[in-house]
């Protein structure tokens, strides 16, 4: 017999699939439900193969679940990337302004990003909020692959406990990028971001960086 306090997170777990609550929003407000993934169970990865299935895919790097969560391992030294390549989960989308939330542990990994690109092809880099333990900030990103170009808009210090779950929500609307990590707020402008985005997703350098409870809806600006 399953105790009464399993019994509620396996409901919580449903719950959060099915139906997860938007977020209190700074300046867009969350429209339609595009995704949402605890990424609790190896489907939690769509696979690539399969054209035109909606879903996060883990491309770039390993990616497996772990205690519940995704579980990121970065590309190693290659022919094609001798430097190797950070690890890229992404879901496909066609989309202008966006709010997306959820959670992630850093772990050992040094640095980890969530991320979006445009609806060129391939898809250009677009901007980021990138996470270290000492330190979050802004950027503006264009091309692709070794014509990628980045930009830090704003940065702050903080201290974040890398064995520690951690809250995310970004909003971006028209040119305003707005990101809360746990009560760390920050927030930038520029003209890229306004562009339609192809690509939403997260990425993590090295190993051991953990992400659970995505969710990602459009969005408009509020009135």
């Amino acid at each position: 017999m399953k105790s009464p306090l399993l019994a509620l997170a396996l409901v919580s777990s449903f719950a959060f699939a099915a139906d997860p609550v938007p977020p209190v929003t700074q300046t867009c407000q969350p429209d339609k439900l595009i995704a949402s993934e605890a990424f609790d169970k190896p489907e939690s990865f769509t696979k690539q193969k399969q054209p035109g299935t909606d879903g996060w895919r883990g491309g770039i790097g390993t990616w497996s679940i772990k205690d519940g969560a995704a579980y990121a391992v970065q590309e190693g030294p290659s022919e094609k990337r001798p430097n190797g390549h950070e690890a890229v989960c992404e879901h496909i989308v066609d989309l202008g302004d966006y709010v997306l939330t959820g959670e992630f542990k850093l772990g050992p990994s040094p640095q980890i990003g969530f991320v979006c690109r445009d609806t060129n092809q391939p898809n250009h880099h677009q901007g980021r909020v990138v996470i270290t333990p000492t330190a979050i900030w802004i950027q503006k990103m264009s091309g692709i692959s070794k014509e990628t170009r980045r930009e830090e808009l704003k940065k702050i210090e903080v201290q974040l406990d890398p064995n520690t779950w951690h809250r995310i929500t970004i909003e971006i609307c028209g040119d305003h990028f707005f990101a809360k990590i746990d009560d760390h707020l920050l927030e930038a402008s520029h003209e890229r971001f306004k562009e339609r985005k192809g690509r939403i997703g997260f990425v993590a350098r090295a190993e051991g960086a953990q992400f659970r409870n995505l969710s990602l809806w459009s969005a408009k600006p509020k009135s």
